[in-house]
């Protein structure tokens, strides 16, 4: 494209330049005489006329030289009274000076002996007397071939030039046209780096600023188009994701249902059948409304998550103490800490957060429920909050086993259990974790878990009353 466009340029430039040139000089060599010719007997004409009409007091001599002629006036009844040239007198002795009539003007080439062309004005001024000038056509010959020379060096100096110019010209004129096609091509490749830099003060400039506020725009749209399109493949993932935790949801809740069922039948079968008598039949009465209680307490949590995860639980948040709402949802497992001899350590401070109360209380009751789940007999438990920049950092710490590494990031997940028999036995459901999750979400709390030396300890934070606004 660069080379293409500059010899254009340049091809159309030299043409322009050099064809009225070349025209030129072909009319000279082709017209340049006879137009020499004619200027000469119009100039002869002239000199006739102003030797003839005039006041009398033209110098001659000087006129002769400055013109090159020659001068005569022949009288009629003595022609041969003056000087005049042997060839000259030839062609007056071929006139027929009958039919010439006074003021009249007779123009006449004549080629002498030595091969020397005259050109010949002859003029009657009366009947008798008559103005002769002549001049050699070699002179206006010499003239044309002097002319036709400097024409010819002329030509090739004037040609050189304008093939430079022309060259330079090309270049100017095609480099800007060169740099806005090196941009669109940019442009199309979705290169958008490159901008447009033409300073030309004309359309050329506007052209580039015009290229330069397309590809801006069409960078920001492409950009546009690049994040929605990363958006939608992040929205299809979480879309399939949740719908392999919907059907890993649905499963769950399936499961977690049938075998409180089975067992409700087993044992309500075993009482119709009459295999229970005695005390065992108390036994079996109280299994099935313990079942009855798994069934109810899965089925509140089920709903409780639900509406946390539709949105439908809305955070009243307010101002609180979180250690008077820590202290008030132990005294629920007090009876836990006296039948395990459960070592307390509490360390929570009275600092004031900002939340939900009955949120936060919910996300205490499932920590809390671990941890006494969790620690083994004799254990201890630590509760701790510590204050960081705007944030209140509450730690829960139980000693015992540790959680398996390749689990850790799975207790967040519905219906995950690590200990399904221990979990069935305190009544857990594994939505505790999840809903803690939800309820954290919502507070824009960082929080988590991690495995210690001697236990583990959960944590999460809450934004410190006094930096709230």
């Amino acid at each position: 494209m660069k080379g293409k466009i500059s010899r254009d340029i340049f091809f159309y430039m030299m043409i322009i330049s050099i064809l009225p040139i070349f025209l030129i000089y072909l009319l000279n060599a082709t017209l340049l005489d006879s137009y020499s010719l004619n200027k000469k007997k119009e100039e002869l004409h002239k000199i006739s006329t102003l030797l003839t009409e005039g006041d009398g007091n033209i110098n001659i001599p000087r006129l002769k030289r400055e013109s090159n002629i020659e001068v005569y006036f022949l009288n009629m009844e003595d022609r041969y009274q003056y000087r005049i040239d042997d060839d000259v007198r030839g062609i007056l002795d071929d006139l027929d000076w009958a039919d010439v009539e006074i003021g009249a003007n007779i123009e006449k080439v004549y080629q002498k002996e030595q091969g020397i062309n005259l050109l010949v004005n002859i003029t009657k001024i009366t009947n008798q007397m008559f103005l002769v000038i002549t001049t050699p056509v070699s002179s206006v010959e010499n003239s044309v071939k002097t002319s036709r020379e400097f024409y010819y060096y002329s030509f090739f100096l004037v040609a050189f030039l304008s093939l430079a110019v022309s060259y330079i010209f090309s270049n100017k004129v095609s480099k800007p046209i060169i740099h806005l096609e090196k941009n669109a091509k940019n442009i199309s490749r979705l290169n958008f780096d490159e901008k447009v830099d033409i300073k030309t003060g004309n359309e050329l400039e506007s052209l580039g600023e015009s290229i330069n506020t397309m590809s801006e725009k069409l960078e920001s749209a492409i950009g546009n188009l690049k994040n929605a399109n990363t958006q939608l493949e992040i929205d299809l993932e979480n879309e399939r994701k949740l719908e392999i935790m919907r059907r890993s949801f649905i499963s769950s809740v399936n499961h977690e249902l049938k075998t409180p069922l089975a067992i409700m039948r087993v044992y309500a079968e075993g009482l119709l059948e009459g295999v229970a008598c005695g005390e065992e039949v108390e036994e079996y009465c109280s299994t099935i409304v313990e079942e009855v209680e798994n069934m109810e307490k899965i089925v509140k949590e089920l709903l409780y998550f639900s509406e946390i995860e539709a949105g439908y639980k809305k955070a009243q948040m307010e101002f609180f103490r979180i250690d008077l709402l820590a202290e008030k949802v132990l005294e629920n497992y007090s009876y836990d800490f006296k039948e395990k001899k459960i070592k307390l350590n509490f360390l929570l401070g009275n600092e004031e957060v900002y939340g939900d109360t009955k949120l936060i209380e919910r996300v205490l009751e499932n920590f809390f429920s671990n941890a006494v789940t969790y620690v083994p007999e004799n254990g201890e438990i630590k509760i701790t909050g510590t204050a960081k920049d705007d944030f209140l950092k509450i730690r829960i710490f139980n000693s015992g086993d540790k959680i398996p590494e390749d689990k850790i990031n799975d207790i967040w997940k519905p219906f995950f259990k690590l200990d399904k028999a221990r979990t069935r036995k305190y009544g857990g459901t594994g939505l505790g974790l999840s809903i803690v999750k939800k309820i954290l979400d919502i507070h824009d709390s960082d929080f988590g878990v991690y495995n210690l030396t001697d236990g583990v300890e959960f944590f999460f934070t809450l934004k410190k009353s006094q930096n709230i606004f």
